[in-house]
This record gives structure tokens, C-alpha cells and sequence, in this order.
């Protein structure tokens, strides 16, 4: 195992992922444009590297064995990194300064800072071959893992991922109620008692907010609203609330653009809630690519010019 670096290849790394994905010698030998006994010679000599077994023969056909699979699993990666780093040297070769993916959390494409950015970003930076992705954050870090996007925009729990991910805060953020225009939540302060009468929309369980919010309406002594839709934020919920006297839950950092888009208001009560601020998400293990570096230096700095100004 000691020689693994100087020994295995990247073509040893492909067959393996192959196999694995086709679960078959021979579609893997058909998909590398070899013969079925060239792939399994090549199999034998990578375990004699590995120096153990990678794969047993079943009835449904080929299936990683613990040390397959420990293989396989960093071939993705591997593989990935090659791909990427073809695609940033063909970007440079054609004049370009890059590639650079960017993975939203869902709610966070209504946050009109981001949005600026973006924007700006293309402007200044039009050679840079831009992809956005959205998505629950469980995906988005997904893809953060296998290298499919280079930063995750988003929220984390306390502590998650802290050895794997690198965190830049950028916002901090709060829960708020939004409501129609002319709700009566919204023409004066009112206390969290006071909105338990109205249709409320709530994130599904599991969430952490959603478990803040029943735990203060229960220590208050007051039973739960009864008439609770448990729905991801969305273009519906907020037409919903627009159109009802129903209350949705959504956070600070989005509500002027969704009060804009969808005729709401900001409710005006204090919640005694808590989430986690807006940060940017990165891996702790390989540095950011100059395009990458180069957008959260432009979004920290837009952040960091519309506080000054607030």
C-alpha cells in the first residue's frame, strides 16, 4: 500500500469506477473499447497493487467488495478533479479565466444581495464561465463532496461538517412572519399570542425553526395553531399568503424581495427564534480556484458596502 501513489494510474482508477458503475466485466470492457480478458487482466494487476480483492463475482454480477468501494469512492473524486481540471486548462487555452459552480440553498434565490452579485460579477468577470445550481442544502453539500460545484451559498447547523468544510460567515439572519397588505399583523407591533387565530405555513417537520416556534408557543402555555400548512418556501406559499389572511414563515435576508414580488408585509413581531447566519461553503481540503476566490472576494465586499450604507 505504500507504493499506491507511484503504482496505481488513472486508467487503473477508470476501470475500477466502470466496473462498479456497470456491475459487469464486459459492459466495462465495452464501454473502454477493450477486450473482456485485457479488463480482467488489468483488474488482477490493480488488486496485486491494492493488495487485496476489489470486486467478487455474484449472480447479479460484479459488486465491490469494503475495499472496492473504498476505491471507488475516491475514483469519483478523482475522476471529478481530472474533469474539472480539463475543463479550467481548455477555458484557459481558449482565453478564458475559469469555470466557477455556485450551489444556492432554495430560499436564498430571492436574497437580492446574492442576485447583485451575480450580476456584477458576470459584468466584470464575463470570461469566467459561470453555472448556478439550487437546491436543500443536504444536495447542495452533496455535490460540494463530489466537486460538482466549488461553493455552497447557504445555511449550516451549529458545528456540522466543522473538519470538512470550510464556513465565511457573510449575513447574519432572523426568522419573520409575512402577511398581505393590510393585515392587521402588519399595521402595528402585536406579540406572538396575538397571530395564533390567523392560518399559519410552516416549513415541514423535520425543521429547527419550526421546533423553536412550538416550543415558545408551549412555554407561553398556549395550545398550537390548528390550522397549519407544513410547505417549503415556494412561489405558491407566498401567492397563498398573498391572497389569504394566512401568515408564511420566511427569513429577514428575503423578505423585501418577496414583500416586493408577491404584495406582502413584514409582520411586526419580535419571534424568539434563532437560525443560523448566511455563509459561504467551501471544502477544507484543496484551495479555492482564482474564480472562486475571486466571486466571494466580490460578495463579502458587497455584503460589507450595503451594511456601511444600512
Amino acid at each position: 500500500m505504500n507504493s499506491l501513489q507511484q503504482r496505481l494510474k488513472l486508467r487503473h482508477i477508470t476501470i475500477v469506477v466502470e466496473i462498479a458503475r456497470l456491475g459487469s466485466l464486459q459492459k466495462a470492457a465495452e464501454s473502454q473499447n477493450v477486450s473482456q480478458s485485457a479488463l480482467s487482466k488489468a483488474l488482477a494487476e490493480i488488486e496485486a497493487i491494492v493488495g487485496a480483492q476489489l470486486f467478487e463475482r455474484t449472480p447479479s454480477g460484479m459488486r465491490p467488495t469494503i475495499y472496492g468501494e473504498t476505491l471507488v469512492r475516491h475514483g469519483h473524486l478523482i475522476a471529478s478533479d481530472v474533469q474539472r481540471a480539463e475543463a479550467e486548462l481548455e477555458a484557459l487555452l481558449n482565453g478564458d479565466i475559469g469555470n466557477l459552480s455556485i450551489g444556492i440553498f432554495s430560499p436564498l434565490t430571492w436574497w437580492g444581495a446574492l442576485s447583485d452579485c451575480v450580476s456584477d460579477f458576470r459584468i466584470k468577470w464575463p470570461r469566467v464561465r459561470l453555472a448556478l445550481r439550487e437546491g436543500p442544502m443536504e444536495m447542495l453539500l452533496e455535490c460540494l463532496d463530489q466537486d460538482l460545484v466549488d461553493i455552497v451559498i447557504g445555511r449550516m447547523a451549529s458545528g456540522f461538517g466543522s473538519e470538512l468544510y470550510k464556513l465565511e460567515m457573510l449575513k447574519h439572519d432572523m426568522p419573520v412572519f409575512l402577511a398581505q397588505q393590510g393585515h392587521a399583523s402588519t399595521l402595528k407591533p402585536v406579540a406572538l399570542p396575538d397571530l395564533l387565530d390567523y392560518p399559519w405555513i410552516l416549513p415541514p417537520q423535520p425543521n429547527i425553526v419550526r421546533q423553536q416556534l412550538e416550543f415558545a408557543i408551549r412555554d407561553m402555555g398556549l395550545p398550537l395553531p390548528s390550522n397549519v400548512l407544513s410547505s417549503q418556501v415556494s412561489p405558491l406559499v407566498f401567492r397563498l399568503a398573498s391572497q389569504s389572511d394566512a401568515l408564511v414563515l420566511s427569513s429577514e435576508c428575503i423578505a423585501d424581495a418577496l414583500c416586493a414580488q408577491y404584495r406582502l408585509r413584514l409582520v411586526q413581531c419580535e419571534l424568539p427564534l434563532h437560525i443560523g447566519p448566511l455563509v459561504a461553503v467551501t471544502r477544507s481540503d484543496k484551495p479555492l480556484t482564482h474564480a472562486a476566490a475571486t466571486f466571494l472576494q466580490e460578495l463579502k465586499g458587497l455584503l460589507g458596502h450595503a451594511q456601511m450604507e444600512a
